[in-house]
């Protein structure tokens, strides 16, 4: 087992599922626009043994498994069942956007959120996420005003409300994708282009706690949208930013800030993702996230635990205080104590 840098380290943004699209025998040429494409057609595959394997070598002790394109919460549900002590998971209601896109039903935001009531009764997820969830390409690529996406948003966090889970929503954008993003629709992406959004969610919600996907770095170099995310975090005491792709640097403004601080970070990698690190000698930041459109789709598995550990390792704060960003934090939003060896583990103090 790898040298862990902390006392329980769990990853809350994975993905331990994969496409094979097989580009060959469908003659086409790789690139990211086909690859959003065909993730929303293809079945994904059980990719957990990866990432076992890595969890392993880099001290990682559990992973949280989100969804992504194409990928479904049955599947996730068969892996956190063979590996109860290593996963968790977040839900998406895939069975039920599955059905529309396939014309078997009609987009019912009322019967997407039964889907999701049930699938939480099995107690095998902690949360709804990693976006905050919407209708299948054919709805979500028509235009929805604001007032009326936060109605949906308002039954789907009625649901966390209801089994005291977390709900979350995405935030940045890796520039690699380009018009794929576009594909996924513009209700998806509203909140991922205008964060401040967050707060008519987090305002009506006060109980529920929201997280901020990427914590508005989802790769590129740019940081346009942290200080939108840092906002929205320092005004709710229930909103929690996810770190796993920050460089070293992003990590001093929220960790200076009283109203954010590392009892609101959450370590979250998106493991199991085509995100290989571009290289900027000389320049800031140094390495960072991002798909190069030059150099293609990588065929292997980017190597996202080491980098993501290898800035943690330059926080020069007190350990007890980088344990609740790489872990406790989790736990306790989780609850996940009953996975934890021992108590005590993680910085509180009598009141």
């Amino acid at each position: 087992m790898g040298i862990a840098r902390g006392r329980f380290l769990i990853d809350t943004h994975v993905h331990a599922q994969r496409h094979a699209l097989n580009w060959k025998g469908r003659k086409e040429s790789p690139d990211y626009v086909k690859l959003m494409q065909g993730m929303q057609r293809s079945v994904a595959y059980d990719n957990s043994p990866r990432l076992l394997y890595d969890m392993e070598r880099y001290g990682v002790d559990m992973s949280i498994l989100l969804r992504g394109p194409g990928m479904g919460d049955e599947l996730n549900m068969e892996i956190i069942k063979n590996h109860p002590d290593k996963f968790v998971g977040m839900c998406g209601g895939s069975s039920y956007i599955d059905k529309c896109r396939r014309g078997e039903t009609r987009w019912d935001i009322k019967e997407f959120c039964k889907e999701l009531d049930d699938v939480l009764s099995t107690g095998l997820f902690v949360g709804i996420g990693e976006g905050m969830p919407t209708g299948p390409i054919a709805d979500m690529n028509k235009t929805l005003p604001w007032e009326a996406r936060f109605v949906e948003i308002c039954h789907i966090m009625e649901v966390a409300r209801k089994h005291k889970v977390t709900a979350g929503f995405h935030s940045g954008g890796m520039s690699g994708y380009g018009g794929g993003r576009h594909q996924l629709g513009r209700r998806a992406y509203q909140l991922e282009w205008n964060p401040l959004l967050g707060h008519d969610i987090a305002s009506e919600f006060p109980d529920v706690p929201l997280i901020i996907v990427h914590g508005g770095m989802d790769g590129w170099w740019s940081e346009m949208y942290m200080e939108l995310v840092f906002e929205v975090a320092a005004a709710h005491p229930n909103v929690y930013l996810e770190t796993g792709e920050w460089w070293a640097e992003l990590y001093e403004k929220p960790l200076r800030d009283p109203n954010i601080g590392c009892e609101k970070l959450l370590w979250g990698t998106d493991w199991g993702t085509a995100h290989p690190v571009q290289w900027w000698p000389g320049g800031y930041p140094t390495t960072y996230f991002d798909q190069s459109r030059k150099e293609g789709i990588p065929a292997h598995m980017p190597d996202i635990f080491g980098w993501s550990l290898n800035q943690v390792d330059k926080l020069d704060i007190p350990q007890d205080d980088l344990n609740l960003i790489l872990g406790g934090n989790a736990v306790r939003l989780f609850k996940l104590e009953d996975k934890v060896p021992h108590t005590r583990m993680f910085k509180e103090f009598l009141t």
